[in-house]
């Protein structure tokens, strides 16, 4: 209400003076309003009117309805914002939660010189206890294992596999609880599976491979590979079959997420004549003690064409009689992913007592600054640390900063 609004509505006889309800205002002269008395005759100006004495804008304000605010009461108003303030960072939910996530993984993956895509490995090796050559496979599977355990820095079990007239009830139904075992332990991305295996296959009728603990069908144990491989395929890790034996590939071969894939010693059954038994074991061994020395990590596609070339000698040397080798058994390599973009899976040593960076270093390095622009859809963390595991050679450090509001055009 304006002293105009209070002077017509208390303005009669009995009605009290403007000096009696603001006496300092009237002491003092200063007018009522800074809008202009209304023109009426039986009222007159009391007041002078001082622009130098006024606050706010003298102008008289033309007539407002009801329950509207007069001209010179709107000006000085502080006005509303009329966008999003600009120290305030436009955000997604749950991205502090994102940005913590890939922070902790990039530093994981920095620890390693060789750069490896992994912070952990974990291997079964599986044969028969009633193998044939029991005493051979069980020398080089340790052998295997050491090399991995003591260079690389592999956890690693050692499991042989009973037969089923040895107190097992199902060959098939132990085996399945070891790989499911196997399988769901730490099952992420950041952690490498292998499993080995070492023994004999075969085709039955249906053209289903078998595991077979000899070559001699009546008194061999037997275990269906289809079932087991399942399990394999099911797995989030990054899993790496190791086959001492023929592997018959599977059109029925899929994989969800992450790598499945598989070295074996050879397509068919002519292994067993033309190379000495676990001659395929020994090799992996000795081509990874080899390796381990270096810097940059073997991939398993790598492995392989190592391995190719590589049986021609082991060819000749089981047979130094012939001059020329003019055929020799090739081993198998197969890979399935659930990610086309995803590469083959890396072999390098694990890093040993190396703690996680407590923050970036502003060391005189050359550095860059990537901006990237997120969606509003639901962002897939483990997309962005699948990107972020196959980062170039030459990155020493990466801190992940933000959420900053939009820069982009």
């Amino acid at each position: 209400m304006t002293w105009e609004d209070v002077v017509n509505k208390f303005h009669r006889s009995h009605s009290p003076s403007v000096q009696d309800i603001a006496p300092s205002i009237a002491a003092a002269g200063r007018p009522l309003s800074p809008a202009m008395p209304y023109s009426n005759a039986t009222m007159q100006p009391v007041y002078t009117h001082d622009t130098q004495e006024m606050e706010i804008d003298s102008s008289s304000p033309a007539h407002h309805p009801p329950g509207r605010p007069p001209i010179s009461e709107a000006r000085i108003r502080t006005p509303l914002p009329s966008g999003p303030r600009l120290e305030k960072s436009m955000s997604l939910p749950g991205i502090e939660s994102f940005k913590n996530s890939l922070q902790d993984n990039v530093s994981r993956m920095l620890l390693s010189p060789t750069r490896n895509r992994y912070t952990t490995a974990k291997v079964l090796f599986l044969f028969w206890q009633d193998d044939d050559e029991a005493l051979v496979v069980s020398n080089a599977v340790r052998e295997l294992a050491d090399v991995l355990d003591k260079l690389y820095h592999y956890t690693y079990q050692i499991q042989t596999i009973p037969s089923s007239s040895d107190g097992c009830k199902s060959s098939w139904r132990w085996l399945s609880r070891q790989l499911n075992d196997f399988a769901e332990e730490r099952d992420q991305r950041d952690v490498l599976k292998i499993v080995y295996y070492a023994g004999y296959t075969y085709l039955d009728g249906n053209r289903e491979m078998i595991l077979a603990s000899s070559r001699d069908k009546e008194k061999m144990s037997n275990i269906r590979w289809s079932g087991i491989q399942q399990i394999l395929e099911e797995a989030c890790s990054d899993t790496l079959i190791l086959m001492d034996a023929a592997y018959y590939p599977s059109s029925r071969m899929v994989r969800q997420q992450g790598v499945l894939e598989l070295i074996a010693a050879a397509i068919s059954e002519d292994h067993y004549n033309a190379l000495d038994r676990c001659a395929f074991t020994k090799a992996l061994a000795e081509q990874l003690r080899t390796r381990a020395s270096r810097m940059n990590p073997l991939s398993a596609a790598e492995l392989h064409s190592i391995l190719l070339a590589h049986y021609c000698k082991m060819v000749q040397d089981k047979n130094p009689e012939n001059v020329m080798v003019t055929s020799f058994p090739a081993p198998l390599h197969t890979m399935m992913s659930g990610n086309s973009r995803l590469p083959s899976i890396f072999l390098s040593p694990m890093p040993t007592n190396s703690p996680l960076r407590s923050g970036f270093s502003f060391e005189n390095n050359p550095q860059l600054h990537f901006v990237i622009k997120l969606t509003d859809d639901n962002i897939d963390v483990d997309s962005w640390n699948e990107w972020l595991r196959m980062m170039p050679d030459g990155i020493k450090e990466v801190k992940v900063e933000g959420p900053f509001r939009p820069t982009f055009r």
